[in-house]
């Protein structure tokens, strides 16, 4: 006999879920049960549409409706289709800056310690995150990692323990990529172009930004990772601290960056494609 089915998909309106369930294989005693637990657990129920209330938690209900023998079966996403928009909470004039800057896309935006998010904007890709006290926004790199960023801006975020900056919210987030953009299509950007009297500094930034690694400052500057070690010195730029172990790992191998392969579904060294 088949075991009752939920059937799960979630909407979205300005940050807020609203999950539709679709019941299969239910008898009347279960259903009653059923929408016992979902009160319990802090959802509004509107016949197939369940909406939590603050402090309500998915994986208490989960649990709850798992032990009372129902299957859960969730909705798979496009993964084809654009980031829904409407899963991010902001406040009407950011939505409405997000929608209307002109070859904008976001990809994805979720998490915490770090929040990190990605997509394009003038062609370029671009990877954000934030995390303890700054936030950071590099452009011209790659979603795979084998191709380094060739333009990057990073802010302090004002607080008070440290660690704010990985917790902030959806609108704090959009706000740093449009101002970043914006800063990206309207500031002087020579300096990270190899000739410019500042590259070798802004590329050591880089590297001490946590934006390059170790092998790509080499091969930017054409000099040795210990050169590259006593020059960031000599600006006064903060080495990494994982700086020895890229300086060891750099003896005897090849330009490779360790990326999941789309293709293959499996993580594996990579070509890399910086310059």
């Amino acid at each position: 006999m088949s075991k009752p089915t939920i059937l799960w998909r979630t909407e979205w309106d300005n940050g807020a879920p609203t999950h539709v369930v679709t019941l299969s294989n239910t008898q009347s005693q279960q259903r009653e049960e059923l929408e016992r637990i979902v009160d319990n657990e802090g959802f509004i129920r509107e016949g197939d549409r369940w909406r939590p209330t603050e402090g309500a938690k998915l994986h208490g209900l989960f649990e709850a409706v798992r032990a009372l023998g129902f299957v859960m079966e969730f909705e798979r996403e496009d993964e084809s289709a654009p980031f829904d928009l409407q899963r991010l909470n902001l406040k009407p004039e950011t939505r409405e800056k997000l929608e209307a800057t002109s070859n904008v896309r976001l990809d994805d935006l979720a998490g915490y310690c770090p929040v990190q998010a990605e997509g394009q904007f003038d062609g370029l890709y671009f990877y954000f995150r934030a995390r303890g006290s700054h936030w950071r926004f590099e452009a011209g790199g790659n979603e795979s990692g084998t191709k380094g960023a060739t333009w990057w801006h990073e802010e302090y975020w004002p607080n008070t323990t440290g660690f704010e900056a990985g917790y902030m919210d959806d609108e704090d987030a959009i706000r740093s990529i449009l101002k970043s953009v914006e800063k990206f299509r309207t500031e002087d950007r020579t300096r990270f172009e190899k000739g410019h009297p500042e590259y070798e500094r802004t590329t050591l930034e880089g590297w001490s930004l946590d934006v390059l690694s170790l092998s790509r400052v080499v091969r930017r500057l054409g000099i040795s990772g210990r050169e590259v070690i006593e020059r960031a010195k000599a600006y006064g730029i903060e080495l990494p601290y994982f700086a020895d172990l890229e300086l060891k790992a750099l003896d005897g191998k090849p330009g490779t960056v360790f990326a999941f392969d789309k293709t293959r579904g499996i993580w594996t060294d990579m070509a890399d494609e910086d310059d």
